[in-house]
């Protein structure tokens, strides 16, 4: 009796239970998760973990990022620079050309003047100033040699030898080279340790200008320095006889001959020297030293 007298209740209970379900569904539908307190605290760590792998994926990705701002930012950079650099020579340019225009109306005037006032430049040593100087005439004339030929000319004087060489060799390739380009070339080679590239370039500096006493002295320099005074001695022969008046010339022919040991050349180059040099401390040891190789009998 008891037994149905429970499961009567039971009965009763669950069907109150389905009834107040049933009547607040509207109000549990809208229920929030997030209000109870363990979801909240669990949707708070799941945030906490999305969070960290995010960071954890930023910071792999930084140095690439980090590389790629570099990247954009070295690019600005030479960018800005070359805009600069040719902004100041439209400036050059454009100062340049207003006094000349009053002088010189044609365009091969204005050229000429600058290269006047570069090659004086140069000679007072204002390297800088020559060379905007050339490079207002390239502006005008990109294929003008003789601007070329002085900028490569600088170039060598301040031992900027990549840029003198590709001057020079540019002037080689246009067919446009004379004896001081193949000098130059040869002076870059030495500097290099080139040695057969510098005998080649002065070798072809002297066919280029056989009469130019200079170049046929160079070459004899390029092989005392080297200790090979029998090819020296013709060059420095040449250079002293086609400047016979130059004491620099005439003692280096003197100095081969001594080595050399021909007594009776060096005698004759002594006594032109005597007369060309008032050096008379190195007059007396060439003195001594053509005594030494005096032949006997």
């Amino acid at each position: 009796m008891l037994v149905w007298i429970f499961l009567a209740l039971a009965l009763l209970s669950a069907s109150v239970a389905a009834y107040l379900l049933i009547s607040h569904w509207s109000e549990i539908r809208l229920l929030n998760p997030a209000s109870i307190k363990e979801e909240s605290e669990r949707q708070k760590r799941d945030e906490l973990v999305a969070q960290r792998f995010s960071r954890l994926q930023t910071d792999k990705l930084a140095p690439a990022k980090y590389l790629l701002q570099q990247g954009v930012f070295q690019t600005k950079k030479a960018f800005h620079a070359a805009y600069l650099r040719l902004v100041r020579l439209d400036r050059i340019y454009q100062q340049a050309k207003r006094p000349f225009a009053r002088v010189a109306p044609s365009e091969q005037e204005r050229i000429k003047a600058l290269l006047d006032e570069a090659r004086s430049l140069a000679r007072d040593l204002k390297w800088g100033d020559a060379e905007k100087r050339y490079l207002e005439v390239l502006l005008l004339d990109n294929r003008n040699v003789d601007a070329y030929k002085g900028i490569g000319a600088l170039y060598l004087k301040q031992k900027i030898y990549p840029q003198a060489k590709e001057t020079f060799e540019y002037l080689i390739k246009v067919r446009q080279a004379d004896d001081a380009s193949y000098a130059g070339l040869a002076d870059i080679a030495e500097a290099e340790g080139e040695v057969g590239k510098a005998e080649e370039m002065r070798l072809k500096a002297v066919e280029f200008r056989p009469r130019l006493a200079n170049r046929h002295a160079e070459l004899a320099k390029f092989y005392v320095d080297r200790n090979d005074y029998s090819k020296a001695w013709p060059s420095a022969k040449r250079a002293s006889d086609l400047e016979p008046k130059s004491a620099k010339y005439c003692e280096l022919a003197l100095e081969c001959c001594l080595v050399l040991g021909d007594w009776h050349e060096a005698k004759r180059r002594y006594d032109k020297l005597r007369l060309l040099s008032e050096d008379y401390q190195r007059l007396q040891q060439f003195r001594e030293r053509i005594d030494k190789i005096r032949p006997i009998g």
